[in-house]
């Protein structure tokens, strides 16, 4: 809980900055985006290069990854897998052990295309649940 306590006072720090609720938001929205690609290890640089080309906050943006840890990226690849899955195959994924790196066709596409639509619909939340706290936040406080 205490985690969450600091993320919302640096939000916060950021909004007495100057930024306006939807800069903030854009920027953790797009690092959420970045946060769901399957490649563990590339999210800051990642992140980095979007803030520059996308003209956002660029700490806001590594921020948003933040939701991508060791602890939930187990999670958010077999979710994606499974999500994958389903709109390619139009059933569960079938999980089976091998040594053989020929079932990394076998995963990797619905992996792919799961992260995508994963990450589509956690952006899109985030923007709008961060945009409309922070709004009510400063008519809140003035």
């Amino acid at each position: 809980m205490k985690y969450f306590t600091k993320l919302k006072q640096h939000i916060i720090q950021l909004m007495k900055k100057g930024l306006s609720p939807d800069e903030i938001a854009q920027g953790i929205a797009a690092g959420v985006f970045i946060a769901f690609i399957p490649f563990f290890g590339t999210h800051t640089i990642t992140a980095i290069g979007a803030a520059q080309v996308l003209r956002l906050n660029t700490l806001i943006v590594i921020l948003g990854t933040q939701i991508s840890n060791p602890l939930s990226f187990p999670f958010q690849i077999f979710l994606s897998a499974e999500i994958g899955s389903l709109l390619l195959k139009g059933q569960l994924i079938k999980i089976t052990y091998s040594d053989s790196i020929s079932l990394l066709g076998h995963y990797l596409p619905p992996i792919l295309l799961g992260s995508f639509v994963l990450s589509l619909v956690a952006s899109g939340l985030s923007f709008f649940l961060i945009r409309f706290l922070l709004k009510r936040r400063k008519s809140n406080t003035y």
